[in-house]
This record gives structure tokens, sequence and C-alpha cells, in this order.
């Protein structure tokens, strides 16, 4: 197909479409999906997946930061042409983020303590400093190479002030009411599965050789897992409460009436971390992780998805997802497997050449807390609050356990269909609270065809990402006002370091 030819079908000029080409654009919304049926291939073959991931993750800092205007093409911009810039941006903004969490919860102790109270002034202004300069680098892409310098200087010199000054708010706080400075553990290994897509092939391939070996167990798998640990590695499994007996790794304890699937999942996971254990070092010795607490948790989650490889083989998963069209439901009763276990795995469906649907996936807690989170291009999960509270991810806390779907319109246009439902945790008991969470998947309207639950999702809900950045004035739903841009101060840096 010509340039020209394609340019035309699309309505855009051929220079934007080289420029497409050479990836100094990135293509999203209604112009990938006309794109997807313009070139017959599947909308997901377009995505520049990690760059749009940047580019959103950008789009939700300068949302955070105030700075609305700044997304769009610039955020695209950056996180296509600059990644490191990106990254380096993000991750600045996360030290903020925790700087300032930590700041909350010292102000008692500020109306007591003077020097604290010094402290806490040099952080904000260090904030000021870096908020500005990452301002101006941002809004201005064509500064000359010395300007740029300067202003990099002063985010640099600045978040070394900011650790400096935290720290040593820090190591004041000594005594029974110390503070244990936030940490980002669990975010690293969240953006390592990420960046992987959630697809992890050694995994895959190394899974069948394991599943080949199971007898015949209809629906006695419990046994045959705990069977297997126990014959091949020396692990008995028991049934109780409370801590495991003495004997360390060799004696697993399983809670007194948990679920089924809670039960084959618990086995399965430590079964992964013992038999495909060269498969998880081979991935999570690549990685570059920050700390060993990183690393050990980067290795939990690979057991995780090694339990799933092996309770729903991925041809036989795949195959009975596309026949029932994603019915979670006729999943779950096919795999024997909790709304959870099903909504992971589908997350995972990405081997090139048999991908099933492009998921996002979340999970939140009653008070919008997000503990998961797994973004598509085009659909940010939030990353430094909570979401949008039209989303399905939310009315689920009222539905029971019935399966919520609904098929949402966001303010740049493009369209989304949400599956969400509310999953327990733990046995409730008179000494105990049942914990409670909702699980939602999300997936382009695009695929609406190939999804039963889009069948029954209604009428199309006008929505957003989360409140600040939502354009939309008439919500009744709104938690707090849209940014006035317009009247927004800005902050000038006045001296050069």
């Amino acid at each position: 197909m010509a340039q020209r030819d394609l340019a035309d079908r699309l309505g855009i000029s051929t220079a934007y479409l080289s420029l497409i080409e050479n990836d100094k654009r990135l293509v999203a919304g209604s112009l990938l999906r006309q794109t997807a049926d313009a070139l017959g291939v599947d909308l997901e073959f377009l995505s520049a997946s990690r760059d749009a991931r940047l580019a959103d993750d950008l789009a939700e800092l300068t949302s955070a930061l105030g700075l609305g205007e700044l997304s769009g093409t610039p955020s695209t911009e950056l996180a296509s042409r600059h990644p490191q810039w990106a990254r380096t941006l993000i991750s600045l903004n996360r030290n903020l983020q925790e700087a300032r969490d930590t700041a909350l919860a010292l102000s008692d102790r500020l109306n007591r303590d003077p020097a604290l109270v010094t402290l806490s002034h040099q952080t904000l202004t260090e904030i000021t400093a870096i908020r500005s300069a990452a301002e101006i680098l941002a809004q201005y892409p064509t500064l000359e190479a010395d300007e740029r310098k300067r202003f990099v200087d002063i985010v640099a010199t600045s978040s070394d002030r900011l650790t400096a000054s935290a720290r040593a708010m820090l190591d004041m706080l000594e005594g029974p009411d110390a503070l244990v400075p936030a940490s980002t553990p669990a975010r690293e290994v969240e953006d390592f599965i990420i960046d992987h897509g959630n697809f992890f092939a050694a995994i895959e391939d190394a899974a069948p050789a394991i599943i080949g070996q199971l007898p015949e167990h209809g629906l006695g798998l419990s046994a045959v897992l705990a069977a297997r640990l126990e014959d091949r590695h020396g692990v008995a499994v028991r049934r109780g409460n409370g801590a495991s007996p003495a004997g360390g790794d060799r004696i697993m304890t399983i809670p007194t009436g948990a679920p089924e699937p809670t039960v084959r999942f618990t086995l399965a996971r430590e079964l992964a971390a013992r038999e495909l254990a060269d498969a998880i070092e081979e991935i999570a010795g690549q990685a570059a992780f920050t700390s060993r607490e990183a690393s050990h948790r980067a290795r939990r989650a690979l057991a995780r998805y090694g339990a799933g490889t092996l309770l729903m083989p991925y041809d036989r998963f795949h195959e009975a997802a596309e026949t029932s069209r994603y019915d979670l439901a006729h999943l779950q009763g096919s795999f024997n497997a909790s709304f959870e276990q099903v909504a992971h795995r589908l997350v995972t469906l990405r081997r090139p050449g048999a991908e099933g649907i492009p998921f996002a996936f979340v999970r939140s807690d009653p008070a919008g807390n997000i503990s998961k989170r797994f973004s598509l291009p085009g659909l940010r999960m939030p990353q430094f609050g909570g979401a949008c509270p039209l989303w399905a991810l939310y009315a689920a806390f009222a539905s029971g356990d019935r399966i919520v779907s609904q098929c949402v319109a966001m303010p740049d246009g493009q369209r989304f269909v949400f599956i969400a439902r509310q999953v327990r945790k733990g046995a409730p008991s008179s000494a105990a609270t049942e914990a409670r969470y909702a699980v939602m998947l999300a997936c382009d309207a695009h695929y609406a065809g190939r999804l039963i639950h889009a069948d029954a999702a209604g009428p199309i809900t006008q929505a957003g990402w989360e409140c600040r950045s939502c354009p939309r004035p008439d919500c009744a739903q709104r938690a707090h006002p849209a940014l006035n841009l317009s009247a927004r101060p800005r902050a000038v840096i006045h001296n050069t370091p």
C-alpha cells in the first residue's frame, strides 16, 4: 500500500504518517483503530505499549502536579523520543509523593518540634524548585543545550537536598512513634511485570512438562499437587490455622476452611517455585532490582505466575476463553478457579500468534486504595490515587457476587469495556474481619464483539480517569474540583545553583 493511499484513508497528511512510521509520534485512540482496520492487523500489533504507558504515566504525573496543559502531545513526544527522561521525571515524582506522605504523617510532631518545622520548610522549598524546573523542561522541549542543563542541574541538586531533608527528618524520629520510610519494592516489581507485558515465555514453555507428569485427577487436583510436593520435595501439607509448626520449608499449612480454588493455587504456587525455579531465576536474574526485597518480591510474583500456568494451561485456557467469548463465570467453573485468578490469567494471554484480548487489570479495596494495576495504551490505571468513582470497579462492591459490566466513554473519545466483581479473602469470624476487594478487567471497545460481558454493558457511561484531570463539569460524582489551569499561579525560579 502506498504511503499516500494509507494517509488518505486515515485522513492525515503523508508527513504525519511518516513521523508515525519513524517512531516520532505515537498513535492511539480512534486513529490507532482506523490504522489497524486499514492494514488488516490486530489492534495490539500496532500499540507501542511501553512508550504509551510512559506517556500515560507522564500525563497522570502532570495532572497530579497541576500541569494538565502539558499532557497530550508533549507527553507523547517525551516518552517516544526521550524515554529515559520520562522515566527520570516519573521517578522524581514518586520520590516527591513519598516525601509528601511522610510529611503528612509528621503533622502532629511538627507542632511540638521546631527543628522539624525548619526541615519541613526546606522540603517544601526543594519540592517547589523541582516542580518548576520539571515544568519548564516539559513545556519547552526546544531549549538550548546549556539552558536544558541548567534546569537539569536544578532538578538534580534540589533532589539531593530534598533527600537530605527527608532523611534528617526521619533520623529525628526515634522512639516508639518512629516512622518507617516509604519503600518502593512493590512498585518496582509492578513495573518489571508491566515492562514484560505480563507474559513470561520461559515459564509458559516449562510448565507443560510438569502438567504432563501429573496423573488424571478429575476434581482432585489439590490431592495430586499435595502428593507431588511430598513425594518429590519432601513437603508435608497440613490443614490448620496460625503459624506453621517447626519444620521450616518442609511443612506447608493450608488454612482450615480455605476455598478450594485458594487451596489449589497455594499448592500450585509452592510447586511452581520449586519445579520452575530455573525459569524463574532466568527471568529475575536479568533484571536490575535495586533491593533484596524487590528481588524476592519479583520471584514470588513469578511463582504466582507459574501457578497460573499449571492450573490454567495456556492453550487450553486460551481456547476456552475464545470459545466462551471470555465468559469469566464459565472459565471459573471450567478451571475451578476464583474470579481474580481467571482475571490474572486472561491478562497473560500474550503469546505471539496466539494472543487473547489485551486486558488492563486493577484491584481496589473499598476505600479506593489500588493494590494491583496493569495498564493498557490509552487507559492508564491510576498510580498516585483513586480512579474515577463511576467505574464499574466501585459499583462491584454494591453488587454482591454478581459480575458488573460497563461501556465507558473517556473525555478523549476512546471507549472501553469494563468487567468487575467483588472478591473476598479470608474466612469471616468473630476474631477476624473478612477482606474485600473489587477486581476489574478493561479492554478497548474494539473487542466488544468477542466479549460476552459487553452484551450486557448497558448505556454508555461518560466517565474519566480521576477527578482532577476530568473536564466534565456536570458530573454528579465529582469528589474534587477540576483544575483551573488559567487561574493557577506559576512558580518562578529566581536563582540558579
